[in-house]
């Protein structure tokens, strides 16, 4: 079945002191472009979340965000730098000795001047970090997947609907070309009774030799055939478990060669009108394919 390359999944996952959240989002692109934003402290979980991406998905544009809460204090650590507030005593008595004064320095005073305490982070256990956002990201994805699904449920009924009207058209067009040789001989045989006014007979070698070079330059016969191996082979596709939109979009191309080489060969105003309906119906194919991995 095929699948859509637009979809949505979010997921949050609490493991240990961490909840992660990842929210994933996926739109058409011709290639599979990922895009990851993640807090600069955990860069080093881009690669992996790019790698997974890569892994599992062929096409599509994905945006995703990841969000890193700490739910436990013990977290962070608190150090006090022992030798900057020796350094800061030992400035302020000997200013208030050079003032004259008796400075009154109390603790949290002196805890607060610039840089005293350091609160840092503590140590990351990376690779129980990976473990998590890969499992978060996992649940993201299933509701993606069901997404794309879904819609590409949709979109492989609109594409048939399409595809049958299309053939339609075809088996119309062949029903046409076969009997244009036949009105054309009729027409031409007027024509030229008109011009001879009655005075002299058709020549009814020459006129069959006009018809044989008529119906050889409006033949069809190998466009019709090729288009409808084409048509054949995209229902083939369609029921494929692979990514196949790079291979529709390119039938798609050849079934609008054929249908152009009909409508230039054809020499017919019916054939010409359901030439146009084909190609407006192409077009409309063309879109809907634009979506598919």
């Amino acid at each position: 079945m095929l699948k859509s390359m637009t979809g949505y999944g979010s997921a949050s996952l609490q493991q240990g002191e961490k909840t992660y959240t990842i929210e994933v989002k996926s739109v058409n692109h011709r290639y599979c472009d990922v895009n990851v934003k993640v807090p600069p402290r955990y860069a080093f979980l881009e690669n992996e979340i790019k790698k997974l991406i890569k892994e599992r998905f062929s096409r599509g544009r994905f945006d995703i965000y990841l969000n890193i809460d700490e739910l436990a204090e013990n977290s962070k650590r608190i150090s006090f730098d022992r030798g900057l507030v020796a350094r800061y005593l030992k400035e302020l008595r000997e200013l208030g000795a050079d003032l004259g004064l008796d400075p009154q320095i109390d603790f949290l005073s002196l805890v607060k001047l610039p840089e005293v305490i350091k609160v840092e982070q503590g140590p990351e256990d990376q690779e129980e970090m990976i473990k998590s956002v890969q499992k978060a990201l996992e649940l993201s994805l299933h509701q993606l997947e069901e997404m794309r699904q879904k819609e590409g449920t949709s979109l492989h009924q609109e594409i048939l609907s399409i595809l049958s009207r299309i053939q339609e058209t075809v088996v119309r067009i062949a029903e046409r070309a076969r009997v244009t040789p036949v009105e054309y001989k009729k027409i031409l045989r007027e024509r030229i009774q008109d011009l001879l006014e009655g005075t002299l007979e058709v020549d009814e070698t020459r006129l069959a030799q006009e018809i044989v070079i008529f119906a050889e330059r409006i033949d069809v016969t190998e466009e019709l055939a090729r288009l409808g191996s084409h048509i054949a082979q995209f229902h083939k596709l369609m029921e494929s478990r692979e990514p196949v939109g790079k291979k529709l979009d390119f039938l798609i191309q050849e079934m609008n060669r054929e249908v152009n080489t009909i409508g230039s060969k054809a020499n017919d105003a019916l054939i010409s009108q359901e030439v146009i309906e084909i190609k407006a119906d192409l077009e409309r194919m063309r879109e809907q394919v634009q979506n598919i991995e």
